[in-house]
């Protein structure tokens, strides 16, 4: 990968803060493209070009060529915007101890201690009603230490490295962000002065706390990468990245689409979730409802998301017939449950992508006795009918605010998914 692309990525991680803030950075960089944004609730041509829509923090995208027959089908990558984390309450006050606090709650399967003792900064989306009767959505993002979540000194838990850490997230993880003596006694005051937007006219708010330490790459050289977010961001840039060079290559078999989901994180049921409507309305309107059954017969769908690395210090968490490693290659993800959506063959078609185009490989299977996460992969499969393949990039510290990959696989998954909508 070249220091431009390490450096756009890095960018990628840092900037896109929310789902909201994940999206905005696609659209702009879709606009910048060419590409046109649709109403999804209007009429469509199936104008040639490239197209997208939005929804509540989801993004679909594709590309329509006069030479490419609806018949042959769909080349879709999905991947997912959102991340663990911490979210603020509808209501922002509380005072303890001479300190404010507000309450939150968890998006998410969070690792809740690595919240703690971190510089936060907020972000998300301010939804105002102003005096001309408008509602309006903004985007707020705070790159600022406005909040933190001190945890308790060990002199206070003397036990606390031999029982562990159990935090209970009504109680522990209320973060403080100023003296309750000073004149500013709610928190969406200081929210609505640094968004600049007028207090009176903040109705709600979809607003989450976002971890200030910027990505980097780590190592003796420099090989992974440090970052918040890595899941499931990571994926969504290979995924706008690889579409958009397919394009300009010229080389496309199948009608192009890249779906990025809001929600995966909660389950995905919800208007903008994968187990929502969003994506099948949009595939019949992008096939203008012809040839439907034909060209879902021809379709395959990558599922992007993150995998598990081996632990070196927790290897009797993993089955190490099925070891994984980071810069070692793509994990291919299987699961007889269909907890992911690969089965043999989806995964003999994704070797044999790898093994075309000299794309390092893994094969990931959880450990028999332990419960496995799941994906988009499985949810749009079923409501598509889809061929459906899941695989990412080996990461540790899943669903930490800082997790860890190497670098050199985020160029693997983009050369994976580049030859796969070529091919």
């Amino acid at each position: 990968m070249s220091e431009k692309s390490i450096s756009d990525l890095l960018e990628f991680l840092n900037t896109s803060t929310s789902p909201y803030h994940a999206v905005d950075n696609v659209r702009k960089h879709l606009l910048g493209e060419g590409f046109s944004h649709l109403d999804e609730w209007a009429v469509w041509e199936p104008t040639p070009g490239g197209h997208f829509i939005e929804r509540d923090g989801s993004i679909i995208a594709w590309y329509l060529h006069d030479n490419i027959e609806i018949s042959r089908g769909l080349a879709v990558i999905a991947a997912h915007t959102d991340s663990p984390n911490l979210r603020l309450k509808p209501v922002l006050k509380g005072h303890k101890s001479g300190l404010s606090q507000f309450g939150i709650e968890v998006y998410g399967g969070v690792l809740l201690n690595s919240w703690l003792d971190r510089d936060l900064g907020i972000s998300g989306r301010v939804i105002t009603h102003d005096s001309e009767k408008e509602i309006n959505e903004t985007l707020v993002q705070i790159m600022e230490p406005l909040a933190k979540i001190p945890q308790l000194a060990i002199h206070l838990n003397r036990k606390v490295n031999e029982n562990g850490l159990v935090l209970n997230p009504h109680h522990h993880l209320r973060p403080i962000w100023n003296d309750s003596s000073s004149e500013t006694t709610d928190f969406l005051e200081i929210i609505s002065t640094k968004a600049n937007l007028n207090l009176e006219d903040i109705k709600s708010w979809d607003l989450m706390l976002h971890d200030l330490q910027p990505a980097s790459l780590v190592g003796a050289e420099k090989q992974w990468i440090a970052s918040a977010r890595i899941d499931n961001l990571v994926s969504c840039f290979a995924t706008v990245n690889s579409f958009l060079e397919a394009i300009k290559e010229n080389q496309l078999k199948k009608i192009p689409v890249i779906c990025l989901f809001n929600h995966e994180e909660v389950g995905s049921t919800s208007s903008a979730g994968a187990a929502g409507n969003l994506l099948p309305a949009t595939v019949r309107k992008i096939l203008d409802n012809r040839n439907i059954s034909e060209s879902i017969a021809n379709s395959k769908l990558i599922s992007a998301d993150g995998a598990h690395a081996t632990h070196p210090n927790y290897l009797d968490k993993h089955d190490l017939d099925h070891e994984v490693r980071m810069n070692g290659g793509i994990a291919i993800k299987r699961n007889s449950n269909e907890r992911y959506s690969t089965n043999a063959h989806g995964q003999a078609f994704a070797q044999l992508i790898c093994e075309r185009n000299d794309i390092p490989y893994q094969l990931f299977s959880n450990r028999s006795d332990l419960a496995c996460g799941s994906t988009i992969g499985p949810i749009s499969s079923a409501n598509l009918g889809i061929a459906t393949i899941d695989l990412g990039v080996p990461q540790l510290s899943m669903h930490s605010t800082r997790e860890l990959c190497g670098y050199q696989d985020t160029e693997h998954l983009q050369n994976f998914m580049l030859n796969f909508l070529k091919h």
